[in-house]
């Protein structure tokens, strides 16, 4: 809005444009395959950090058919957002799991940075940035390449890896 109306108070069209968004669902989807991994992990921890604020991250959530996790670390909750790793390591300890010991799905650059630099083993999910702006391995088109079985204690994350078809 700034480049629009420079030197402008804003604050009363972003909080319209924050009420559209929270009300504004219709088109809203899971990332193919992503209801079935869910499904899968239920009973073992899993959580979202986002760079949306709660309020819009629940909303968007539901309206995708994922039902709401226990552990959501929106940005609205935290001092630093991505790239910083303050929202996964929140995350790791509200879900009483080591970082070395997650598995993080980044869909942007700030996102994969953060999760690296957590200690986390991240994936890039080419849902929003081509490979070539996630410079990132390993790399999945979407939820659909991702398998997930309990194995005891622990879960098996198995990936098809589209790094090789990304370029």
């Amino acid at each position: 809005m700034e480049h629009f109306l420079p030197g402008c108070d804003h604050a009363e069209e972003l909080a319209e444009m924050g009420r559209y968004e929270e009300t504004e669902l219709q088109g809203i989807v899971a990332v193919p395959g992503a209801a079935e991994v869910v499904s899968a992990l239920a009973g073992y921890p899993w959580g979202i950090v986002t760079s949306a604020w709660r309020t819009l991250a629940e909303a968007r959530i539901a309206a995708a058919g994922i039902p709401v996790p226990k552990v959501i670390v929106p940005v609205d909750e935290i001092r630093h957002g991505k790239p910083d790793p303050e929202g996964f390591l929140r995350a790791a300890h509200r879900l009483g799991v080591a970082p070395e010991e997650c598995v993080a799905f980044e869909d942007t650059r700030p996102g994969i940075i953060a999760g690296v630099n957590a200690g986390m083993r991240v994936v890039g999910i080419l849902t929003t940035m081509p490979a070539d702006g996630l410079k990132h391995r390993p790399l999945i088109r979407d939820f659909r390449d991702v398998t997930v079985q309990p194995r005891g204690d622990i879960l098996s994350v198995d990936l098809r890896d589209a790094s090789l078809i990304a370029g």
